[in-house]
């Protein structure tokens, strides 16, 4: 039977430091972690994975449409609109704070409803087309994907400052200098 590994004293000299960097650098991150860090990390992770969604989409143009290559420049302008207004759209969620969970909720159902299309658009191509064309549909899903994350990370930015505890757990206002 095969006991644990035992170091001898001079290489756990030398690895105690390196165990203290990923202490401080990476297990301490897990303890810090709080249930109100989750929602906001929750829609980074799902913005994050979108770029996944977004090979697929190029797979798709190449293969089925017949897009020009200044089409799909002026697509992506018009796609990153949502990304340049979104400190405005900051301030109008700051107003509207008491529904965040619904803007959350509209942005998913954005982000659900262009994953759709896309789905519908290679799995069920025909019966698409008799509904619209297949370029218009691609380019329905092309703008409602960005809006929907937008809405998204401007309520998760704004849910960020309110992650973070204003109370021990003894329930002692924290130092403001433990804020920062």
């Amino acid at each position: 039977m095969m006991r644990g590994l035992s170091l001898t004293p001079w290489v756990r000299r030398m690895l105690a430091p390196l165990y203290r960097w990923i202490d401080r650098n990476f297990i301490e991150l897990g303890r810090e972690l709080r249930l109100s860090y989750l929602p906001p990390l929750m829609v980074y992770v799902a913005a994050g994975i979108s770029g996944l969604t977004g090979i697929v989409g190029v797979f798709f143009v190449k293969d089925y449409l017949g897009l020009s290559a200044a089409f799909l420049a002026a697509l992506g302008f018009w796609a990153g609109i949502p990304w340049a207004l979104k400190m405005p759209l900051g301030h109008l969620v700051d107003l509207l704070w008491r529904w965040k969970a619904g803007f959350v909720f509209v942005g998913a159902g954005l982000i659900a409803a262009s994953l759709l299309i896309m789905i519908g658009l290679l799995a069920h191509t025909e019966a698409m087309r008799r509904a619209m064309s297949v370029e218009a549909w691609f380019v329905v899903s092309a703008l409602l994907a960005p809006v929907g994350f937008v809405m998204q990370d401007v309520v998760a930015d704004a849910m960020t400052v309110e992650a973070v505890p204003r109370v021990d757990l003894d329930g002692r206002a924290v130092a403001p200098a433990r804020l920062s």
